[in-house]
């Protein structure tokens, strides 16, 4: 079995781009349907997964079938290392919540093509942050998430000789961090219609 993490940490420093742009309750809300969304997305892939919700918050509403890992570090690499040590499987997907494209087939092709490789796999967003991160938890490393994480995992796997792929994508592994971010995905042609109507419900574009 292999394990996917969604982090939702639910501090108010998360999105501070987003919420200097946004009421707070917007981004709340906002953060809370794409988490669900992605759920939704992973309870459909036909594989073995165990997914687990990374949290501070004790009582979550979401439906689905998950197993909450408590967020115990003050950021976020810090709560990820300590929750590696709570999970059985060896094989993780970290995968950000606020990827309003992504589907279950690419998430699903992910798991596949990793268990194909055996490499480090890398979905990197437009501003070089990380949205999707595949790998073996043996295979130790540091994590280096926040800004421009991309960038700083590829400085890590090139300096102890790791190897790895970038996942390729225009739109799949865009993320949503600031105002804009929200009009360039309303524009997208390709977004699910209940993915615009989720953003309709929580943004104001008055």
């Amino acid at each position: 079995m292999e394990a996917i993490i969604i982090p939702y940490r639910g501090t108010v420093s998360d999105k501070s781009r987003l919420r200097s742009d946004l009421k707070e309750t917007s981004v709340g809300k906002l953060l809370y349907y794409m988490t669900q969304n992605l759920i939704n997305e992973v309870s459909m892939i036909e594989t073995d997964v165990h997914l687990y919700i990374l949290t501070k918050k004790n009582n979550l509403s979401f439906s689905g079938k998950f197993t909450l890992l408590s967020d115990k570090g003050n950021e976020l690499n810090e709560s990820l290392t300590n929750a590696f040590k709570e999970i059985e499987e060896d094989i993780i997907t970290i995968i950000m919540a606020d990827l309003p494209l992504i589907k279950s087939e690419e998430i699903k092709a992910i798991l596949y093509r990793h268990k194909i490789e055996k490499k480090i796999l890398l979905g990197p967003t437009p501003d070089n942050g990380t949205s999707i991160l595949t790998f073996n938890k043996n295979n130790s490393f540091p994590l280096v998430f926040g800004k421009n994480s991309a960038l700083r995992f590829r400085d890590v796997f090139e300096e102890e000789a790791i190897s790895y792929e970038i996942l390729e994508s225009k739109d799949i592994y865009r993320d949503i961090d600031k105002f804009k971010d929200l009009l360039e995905i309303m524009e997208n042609n390709s977004i699910p219609e209940n993915i615009r109507q989720i953003i309709k419900e929580c943004v104001d574009f008055e």
